[in-house]
């Protein structure tokens, strides 16, 4: 999602969120949307066409051994590409909403869930032979995305493989009302995005830049970096 300036957002209960927020409460915020929103984002996903992440996520599958253990940074609710990766691997989703973590839980059985912030979540070092972060990241503060790369490469085995939609343009940090709740969304630019991966020890073995068309008529068409990479 693209978005160009802060701004303050007032909660149903008429309190102010100001826009120089902590980044522990920007986490917060983000959680706490993600549990109001839990039947309305599945609508909201439903109605949105995908074709890109569908194919992208097989793409990654096909190169991760039978049987992987799989990472889903960022799982919600446990969409189609959840449920895809699971019919085939050994999946370990973890999000930040518990509400959106009980219906993955209930609509994924053959996988595993965790509530865990994905900024602090302490996972084994090269457990997973693949990791997925499908529009995830850009919810982290972008200060803290090259500490997350890195985080990301030490829990992949060595020629691990990595899939992820980030922003692809330069955001330095939106808080406002999405979906009817107060959200947070921060991002690089797509060249920012590829240095720092570089940096982390993820090797960019395919980028694209690919636009969504999503439903709500006031958030339009938005621009993401899909890339894939594997641990060096």
């Amino acid at each position: 999602m693209i978005r160009t300036h802060t701004a303050d957002v007032k909660t149903s209960t008429g309190s102010v969120i100001m826009s120089a927020m902590t980044d522990d409460a920007r986490s917060r915020l983000v959680a706490a949307g993600y549990d109001a929103i839990t039947e309305t984002y599945r609508a909201w996903t439903d109605a949105t066409s995908d074709a890109t992440q569908t194919d992208r996520v097989e793409r990654f599958a096909a190169r991760l051994p039978e049987g992987a253990a799989v990472l889903e940074f960022g799982c919600g609710q446990g969409g189609p590409s959840t449920v895809a990766l699971a019919e085939r691997f050994r999946v370990h989703g973890v999000d930040a909403s518990l509400h959106q973590i009980e219906r993955a839980r209930a609509d994924v059985p053959g996988a595993t869930f965790e509530v865990a912030d994905m900024r602090s979540v302490d996972l084994e070092p090269e457990r997973f032979d693949g990791v997925a972060a499908l529009y995830s990241i850009i919810h982290v503060p972008r200060e803290e995305h090259a500490t997350l790369f890195g985080r990301i490469a030490a829990w992949l085995k060595p020629g691990g493989w990595f899939l992820a939609s980030l922003g692809a343009d330069d955001d330095p940090g939106w808080t406002g009302t999405w979906l009817g709740v107060p959200m947070f969304f921060s991002s690089f630019d797509a060249d920012t995005n590829l240095e720092l991966l570089e940096a982390a020890g993820l090797a960019v073995k395919a980028q694209e830049i690919a636009t969504l068309h999503e439903p709500e008529p006031e958030e339009g068409d938005t621009r993401f970096l899909w890339v894939l990479a594997q641990r060096r």
